[in-house]
């Protein structure tokens, strides 16, 4: 019997409950990392210095709210602070004291100059975790350079591996190194807790996004090492039908044998030079060309339908819109609706909570943060600001 874990909307209880995280960042690969903390319990703190010091006003937009701030800021608290002026520093300082980690993914050095490099966090708050994600790390030749997403797809190897048979190199369409940065970063971050947790040490942790590039090619470039080529070839490919396109990986015991039964091929799938494992005969080719075969003439669903029959994986190819039409990932909840300031009631699609799924301690999904919607919290009631040193602040341009 299939097990349905609890999707409550307010748990109790939560893994990051009591965590504090101050975001510097900006973009992607590091925001999109404490959203899945987040999304486990931890309260982050957005620092914004301005409206233009992030996403807000890149489109395409919902309202007057972007979907790109939307996607990687829901949930989280956002206050304006100024940490050029004496006084924002100061302010800085003080939310520092009672957080838990600092989360920022400028260039290497950008921190230094602020005034808030590691050892001086440490002066002020000696167990703070210290997380940097950059382009291409704290050290090496590449240290200095600008670095976006598509920049690691080329560099890493990934656009010429993917674009392979097309005679020039293909960029992804997602920001697949921005996610693997980020992913990397919330894994960081959940180690030096627990380290933290056994010792009392905070610590300084950095991700370059190249280091994760270089992850989605590990196979390939220990072939190329011990080969001196380029001859690995990955073993997905998609499969042409009457009607659009399926992929399928028969990659364990058993598989291609019930695969060729499928197609037809009753004498072949006795034979173990057809029926072995992928990369385990050299008639891969040979049957390949079989399936292309049996694919063309038949449509998605048809080929769909009998491959799952057969306890064979199959996936067919799917537009945006067809996967919006998807209920599997309704049912899981793994983008949602929020609701925004909008005249209609117009509503926004955002990523649901955490794609981990716990059974005792559930995730949960926030209200996109409106700039600045949180100072009165957090100045406030956590640092115990008065209304009259909060005006003040503001009219000083600490409080932008």
């Amino acid at each position: 019997m299939t097990q349905v874990l609890p999707t409550a909307k307010a748990p109790t209880n939560r893994v990051l409950d009591g965590v504090r995280i101050l975001e510097l960042a900006r973009w992607q690969a590091a925001p999109r990392g404490s959203l899945i903390l987040r999304d486990m319990g931890a309260e982050v703190i957005k620092l914004e210095w301005s409206k233009d010091s992030d996403l807000r006003n890149a489109g395409p937009f919902v309202s007057d709210m972007s979907v790109q701030f939307a996607a990687y800021n829901r949930g989280k608290k956002s206050i304006t602070l100024n940490t050029r002026h004496s006084q924002g520093k100061e302010l800085f300082f003080r939310l520092l004291e009672v957080s838990d980690v600092v989360l920022e993914n400028f260039r290497p050095g950008t921190i230094d100059r602020m005034g808030f490099s590691y050892e001086e966090l440490c002066k002020v708050n000696p167990g703070i975790i210290l997380a940097s994600v950059t382009g291409f790390g704290q050290y090496g030749p590449y240290r200095d350079r600008q670095c976006f997403d598509p920049i690691i797809q080329a560099m890493s190897g990934i656009g010429d591996q993917t674009g392979r048979g097309f005679d020039q190199p293909i960029m992804s369409e997602g920001p697949i190194m921005d996610r693997m940065a980020a992913l990397h970063a919330a894994i960081g971050i959940l180690g030096a807790l627990r380290h933290r947790d056994r010792t009392g040490e905070g610590q300084w942790l950095e991700v370059a996004m190249l280091d994760g590039g270089i992850t989605l090619e590990e196979v390939a470039l220990a072939m190329c090492y011990e080969t001196g080529t380029n001859d690995f070839k990955r073993s997905g490919s998609f499969l042409k039908c009457n009607d659009g396109w399926v992929t399928t990986g028969a990659a364990r015991a058993g598989m291609w044998e019930r695969m060729l039964n499928v197609m037809g091929y009753d004498e072949l799938s006795d034979d173990p030079d057809y029926a072995s494992p992928m990369f385990a005969t050299d008639k891969g080719e040979i049957r390949m060309e079989l399936l292309h075969l049996w694919c063309e003439e038949r449509s998605v669903s048809e080929v769909e339908d009998a491959l799952v029959a057969a306890d064979i994986p199959v996936g067919r190819a799917m537009s945006i819109p067809q996967v919006l039409q998807d209920k599997h990932i309704w049912e899981r909840e793994v983008m949602i609706e929020a609701e925004i300031d909008h005249p209609q009631g117009k509503k926004m699609l955002v990523p649901g909570p955490s794609i981990i799924k716990f059974s005792k301690t559930p995730t949960t999904a926030g209200p996109i943060p409106k700039y600045g919607e949180h100072n009165q919290e957090i100045y406030g009631e956590l640092l115990g600001l008065n209304e009259s040193q909060l005006a003040s602040l503001v009219a000083e341009g600490v409080i932008t």
